[in-house]
């Protein structure tokens, strides 16, 4: 059974946490009014469209593959 993801508390920053599909979400200062209010808007949306973030895929390069480009191109020079 597949379960809702968790309403966390990051502490080292006091900020409310929600992870969908393997990305961490901030939400606002933890237990915050605001902050509950964000992790129902987020989570309402991900189970909406499927258990997936809308517009979750960032377009264009990740980080990973800028910095691997980076580093062939400094092996080279």
């Amino acid at each position: 059974m597949l379960r809702t993801p968790s309403y966390r508390h990051h502490k080292p920053t006091n900020q409310a946490v929600v992870n969908l599909n393997g990305r961490d979400h901030y939400l606002g200062v933890y237990g915050t009014p605001w902050s509950w209010s964000e992790y129902d808007r987020l989570v309402a949306g991900w189970l909406s469209n499927g258990r997936y973030v809308p517009g979750g895929e960032p377009d264009g390069l990740s980080v990973n593959e800028v910095l691997l480009a980076y580093f062939r191109h400094a092996e080279t020079h």
